[in-house]
């Protein structure tokens, strides 16, 4: 039994241990949150004619923000144990349900610019290892260094301006599709909705106003997804265990496969960590395509103070990142058993 659970012990103790870090972050948040200058009752409230206190207390009451803070600070855990956040002052609704309408679309657009950028990440690659020619090797190398330190948001304004303003081949930054038409709703996630109802017109409409954008995150992060797989190629090919299996005969494609394993761990860990930034960074390039998302709801959180809904979209966007990198986690160690705490494997 012992046995058993020393062998399984790399992944059943991260799992236990998730949601103790996402409450931790949760109160984190609920403090942090309570930092920010001015007073969401007053902010809520018509001062024009003055106010009592029991007006005051009444406000307070209603948006879940009476009692002191270590009663606030219990509730709060009470009802986040529940999947409850409470109810935004923005828009009278449960937290909950306004970040659950509005991140799907937001996650659809990372996953595709992700998806995009692993799809050329993994075709430098095979394109790296299929030859030693410095023509090749030579703008692999400039890709590599050229786009890690340019924002995502100067490239998307600079591609509106080519490629909408003079060019005029991508349709206006003013939404997911084109004035008049209507996003059917199934799942949440809109391009798939398209699919599932049979909207054809919508669905091809919704593709020219994703494909800039979509080509911005593909070529900002698939240069640092490249450039750190390089990094592992280059050691991995000249690795003992790859000239051994070179050596013995093993086919292209055997050799391919195992180089390609060995070298994509730290890779896999930039692609969480990149998942965990565009989280955050998406946010601007919905706003500069008029996407909407979760990252409107944070915005007017802010704007309007309204703590619940702030605290509430930190909290999902920190237990999403912290979902990934547990996920990230697990990959890796998978992938290279060598990786798990107490166990050891060869190459």
């Amino acid at each position: 039994m012992k046995t058993k659970l020393a062998r399984h012990r790399w992944w059943v103790a991260r799992t236990l241990v998730l949601p103790v870090h996402i409450i931790g972050f949760a109160i984190a948040a609920f403090f942090l949150v309570r930092l920010l200058p001015g007073d969401p009752v007053l902010a809520r409230m018509d001062t024009t004619n003055g106010f009592s206190q029991g007006d005051y207390d009444r406000m307070a009451e209603s948006m879940g923000l009476d009692g002191s803070i270590w009663s606030q600070l219990t509730t709060f855990v009470g009802r986040l144990l529940h999947f409850d956040l409470g109810i935004s002052a923005t828009t009278n609704q449960p937290v909950w349900q306004e970040i659950m309408t509005r991140l799907p679309a937001t996650l659809e657009l990372i996953f595709l610019g992700l998806a995009g950028a692993v799809i050329v990440t993994l075709a430098l690659a095979l394109l790296s290892v299929s030859t030693t020619n410095k023509r090749v090797q030579r703008p692999l190398r400039f890709y590599a260094n050229l786009t890690g330190a340019l924002p995502d948001f100067a490239v998307a304004i600079l591609g509106i301006v080519v490629f909408y303003v003079v060019l005029q081949v991508v349709p206006a930054p003013i939404g997911r599709v084109n004035a008049g038409e209507h996003m059917p709703l199934v799942t949440g996630f809109p391009l798939l909705d398209t699919v599932l109802t049979g909207r054809l017109d919508v669905f091809f409409s919704m593709s020219a106003h994703y494909a800039l954008p979509i080509l911005v995150i593909v070529f900002i992060h698939a240069s640092g997804l490249w450039r750190q797989l390089r990094l592992g190629l280059v050691e991995q090919i000249e690795d003992p265990a790859t000239l051994f299996k070179i050596a013995s005969g093993a086919t292209r494609r055997s050799v391919y496969s195992s180089v390609l394993r060995r070298a994509s761990a730290s890779s896999i860990v930039m692609l969480g960590a990149k998942f965990g930034a565009l989280l955050g960074g998406v946010i601007v390039l919905e706003q500069l395509f008029g996407f909407g998302g979760v990252g409107q709801f944070s915005i007017d959180a802010v704007n309007s103070l309204d703590f619940l809904g702030l605290q509430g979209f930190l909290i999902v966007i920190a237990a999403l990142c912290l979902i990934t990198f547990f996920v990230v986690d697990l990959v890796n160690m998978m992938l290279d058993p060598r990786r798990r705490p107490g166990l050891k494997a060869d190459a």
